[in-house]
């Protein structure tokens, strides 16, 4: 696992030559190992998201798509707000664009903002979807929103269950809006709070 995690640092940091040396923005989503579980760290632009998945059970399929736990899966993503038509209200907008999706591929969409994981902060909106196909078989999510400058950082959480609810509002408290470039030095930052957190 700590080499996993040294890769995908690694990976992230691709030096571009040029005048001095600079560090490209990393495409992929960040993840450091801590002694219980990854602080991940997702760029766009001049600013990213931060959180902490908790849980030395939780495994990195891919730098996307994270098993929590058994049964229990997350999907890390950005929407662009062109997609949103760029509306203001990027949060709101986000949901619907995904209740749309879902009503195209679906017979039946169920939707409901979660409040109660997000607590007060006005920041971050979680909404609970329910598709059903022609047969009835359901598939649930907790679509987990941060709104950013140029769109909406999502975090994508299924199964929807009411055990599943503490994890979301785990990752709902570490969600947060970092207002600087995740550079060579911002990963650097972060990989030695990491450590320090072992």
């Amino acid at each position: 696992m700590k080499r996993v995690s040294q890769l995908l640092l690694l990976g992230a940091l691709i030096l571009l030559p040029g005048k001095g040396v600079q560090a490209e923005t990393p495409q992929d989503p960040v993840y450091v190992k801590t002694s219980n579980g990854w602080n991940a760290a997702y760029a766009h632009g001049n600013e990213y998201a931060e959180f902490r998945v908790i849980g030395n059970g939780a495994k990195l399929q891919d730098p996307y798509h994270i098993l929590l736990q058994k049964g229990i899966g997350m999907m890390v993503s950005f929407v662009d707000k062109k997609e949103l038509q760029n509306d203001t209200k990027l949060l709101s907008a986000h949901a619907q664009w995904e209740i749309d999706y879902w009503h195209q591929h679906a017979s039946r969409v169920e939707s409901n903002t979660r409040e109660d994981l997000t607590g007060t902060r006005k920041d971050v909106k979680v909404t609970e979807i329910r598709v059903y196909n022609d047969k009835g078989a359901q598939m649930s999510s907790y679509l987990i929103g941060l709104a950013a400058k140029d769109g909406v950082f999502v975090l994508s959480v299924s199964p929807a269950k009411k055990d599943v609810d503490p994890l979301v509002k785990d990752l709902v408290s570490s969600f947060k809006l970092v207002p600087r470039k995740l550079d060579a030095e911002e990963a650097k930052r972060l990989s030695s709070e990491a450590k320090a957190q072992r």
